[in-house]
């Protein structure tokens, strides 16, 4: 039976798992698809059933984390269905990035999503699509009849990203770092600009820079309190015929930029030392392969990519260390970020593989900025050392030798409690000066 499909517009088509079928030659490994034993509405399936635990596991904690705040029931209202394609999948070959798709079941809906296991985004693109599901659950009525002409996208981007944000730690601080930079630089959004958000950019520094902002929105909404309430009761008139529009959560503009400013510093620095800044490159500048043919995982540098086969294994861990590097860039001390900002581009431009001259040049830029940048920093060092020891200075400090002169003065202007002790003294002060 052939049913209605209704395509979300933020990601691209699905290709139902169950409707594809594999070469008739092919050795079928077990896939196996795993139901929740909490919400049965949601399955997982995979050859590989630590990915279907893994999975099912995520989504029974972002409902549980939801639903206090969203107030949900206890059912899952919309089935869903995830395919994770494992490299020994039969779809393997013919599912290369995320889709999902809505399916008209019985004019209500049910959920496919369909992933490769080697997306390094997975996990958050499932918990996405599973907020995004209980979100549903508030924006359409128990009632609500679902059809080719039924709008999938009325849940705003920033309360879908900002959600998931919220329901996943940020140890280093990232998003409040973002925020307060964009804040301090004067570049931080409006909240016209956030709300007006239609999809996350591709690029994965702006989208972490969108993601920040939605985050500090909702976890601005959400603090427990009238924010809160009021918060719930515009989720709650949603599915009405009255529903009320979330303008009149916001503050007002002026007050938002009075938020931003107030972005928790909590336990880092907004930006790394020179110092701490060039600990973590050295860390994030080598990776791990495991190259088809090699017995030992061999460690390499970013120095080293040219020396590297263009194919799966390398590109992908490239574009793993492409995303680490955007995180240490929002971070870096402001000498390190345009040589990381070069090492990026470089990385970029072996991935895409369209100019392999000019992505040589931008690792040897790279790489002869850094070592300048080094050297440059230990002749500082060396210089305030020698200054150190060769300067001789047996005095305090301009403050300090000035508070001590000012006891000093306190002390002489004090009348001496002996009255003819002070009179001696003021003999002997008049007999030193000749008078």
């Amino acid at each position: 039976m052939n049913r209605p499909v209704l395509l979300l517009g933020l990601l691209v088509p699905l290709l139902v798992a169950g409707r594809l079928s594999a070469d008739d030659n092919a050795v079928i490994p077990a896939v196996s698809t795993a139901t929740s034993q909490i919400y049965p509405q949601v399955t997982c399936t995979s050859t590989d059933p630590a990915i279907c635990a893994d999975t099912l596991q995520l989504a029974e904690d972002t409902r549980e984390q939801l639903a206090p705040l969203l107030k949900l029931g206890p059912v899952w209202r919309f089935p869903m269905r995830i395919h994770v394609v494992t490299p020994d999948d039969p779809l393997s070959a013919r599912v290369h990035e995320e889709g999902v798709a809505a399916i008209i079941v019985d004019k209500t809906m049910e959920i496919d999503l369909v992933l490769p296991s080697s997306d390094p985004d997975a996990r958050e693109a499932i918990q996405r699509q599973c907020v995004t599901a209980l979100l549903w659950e508030k924006f359409f009525a128990p009632g609500q009849v679902f059809d080719l002409h039924t709008r999938l996208d009325v849940v705003p981007v920033w309360l879908i990203e900002g959600l998931r944000e919220w329901l996943n730690e940020d140890p280093d601080c990232v998003r409040e770092a973002i925020v307060k930079r964009a804040a301090l630089n004067g570049r931080a959004p409006t909240l016209a600009e956030i709300t007006s958000w239609q999809e996350l950019s591709s690029d994965h520094l702006y989208g972490l820079w969108q993601r920040a902002f939605c985050y500090y929105l909702v976890n601005s909404l959400v603090q427990v309190g009238p924010r809160r309430d009021n918060f719930q009761q515009w989720l709650a008139s949603l599915p009405g015929a009255h529903s009320v529009s979330a303008n009149y959560l916001f503050p007002t503009e002026s007050a938002w930029q009075r938020e931003l400013f107030q972005a928790p510093e909590r336990s880092l620095e907004l930006v790394y030392t020179w110092e701490q800044t060039a600990a973590e490159f050295d860390n994030d500048q080598t990776f791990a392969l495991a190259l088809p043919g090699e017995k030992n995982v061999l460690i390499r540098t970013l120095d080293d990519v040219f020396s590297l086969p263009h194919d799966k294994v390398v590109i992908e861990a490239l574009d793993q260390k492409s995303r680490v590097l955007i995180g240490l860039e929002l971070r870096a001390h402001v000498s390190w970020r345009p040589i990381i900002a070069l090492y990026r581009f470089a990385l970029a431009g072996f991935i895409s593989n369209k100019d392999p001259v000019q992505t040589r040049q931008l690792f040897e830029q790279a790489r002869q900025h850094r070592e300048a940048e080094i050297a440059d920093h230990q002749k500082i060092i060396d210089y305030v050392n020698w200054f150190q020891v060769t300067h001789e200075d047996n005095s305090t400090s301009h403050f300090s030798s000035y508070f001590s002169l000012a006891d000093e003065l306190d002390r002489a202007q004090a009348p001496h409690p002996n009255p003819i002790r002070a009179s001696l003294l003021q003999v002997e002060s008049q007999l030193s000066s000749g008078n």
